[in-house]
């Protein structure tokens, strides 16, 4: 497909999920998605890393303790899982009108690589508008919490942490801060949240967003969504 694509020919819409391990981003994610479903306003949830078959293997890759990855290896593959995501789900299902639902995407590489990782913010701008031309959320929703918090909600799940989960508060810190950064930087995409709020009042919150913009009824009813 050409990545120059304009975006006005695509006539979908595009949000995003963002917020450090532990925010509940993917949490709210799935609850929109089902409380837009059973209102009768389809919507596509996708994740990155995955979200392709190509992308569930970069993503066991990543989040897996071995094999050791360099920073910059890591880079590449969230960067290559991107490339095949846009191909594979976010372009054609913008094309067709879809309204698509992404649990992570370019602000999460800039705060975990960049913030997170020292790698240099520029560089991750230029190597995401390689990948995306003039694709942008329309809304980012940005679940904010703090690092203390998300790691004591962690620790309760069931299951050994991930390679990036391990990384600590001090890094998770880092990652906050960038984007705290990035929200102040592009405040009309992206949307902060306060992510201790009870899960019913922040999926409201987020379904008042999207039906004003999609200029539709706005869903009612909870979901059945956990943590």
């Amino acid at each position: 497909m050409n990545p120059q694509t304009d975006q006005d020919s695509l006539s979908g819409s595009l949000f995003t999920f963002e917020g450090i391990d532990g925010s509940g981003k993917s949490t709210q994610a799935r609850r929109i998605r089902d409380l837009f479903i059973r209102n009768g306003h389809p919507v596509t949830l996708s994740r990155e890393p995955g979200g392709t078959p190509l992308g569930e293997v970069v993503r066991n890759l990543l989040l897996a303790e071995t094999p050791p990855l360099s920073p910059l290896s890591e880079l590449f593959l969230f960067l290559t899982d991107r490339a095949q995501h846009l191909e594979e789900v976010i372009r054609p299902g913008l094309a067709s009108g879809q309204t698509l639902l992404v649990d992570r995407f370019i602000d999460a590489t800039i705060a975990y690589q960049g913030y997170g990782l020292g790698h240099p913010v520029p560089l991750l701008e230029t190597l995401n508008r390689m990948i995306l031309g003039p694709i942008r959320p329309r809304r980012t929703f940005l679940l904010d919490l703090s690092p203390e918090i998300a790691f004591r909600r962690i620790r309760q799940r069931s299951g050994a942490q991930t390679r990036i989960e391990q990384r600590g508060e001090a890094f998770f810190e880092r990652v906050r801060n960038g984007y705290m950064e990035l929200a102040g930087k592009d405040p009309e995409r992206i949307m902060i949240i306060d992510a201790v709020l009870p899960e019913e009042s922040i999926t409201q919150m987020i379904a008042a967003e999207i039906q004003r913009l999609l200029k539709i009824k706005q869903p009612t009813g909870g979901s059945d969504g956990t943590a």
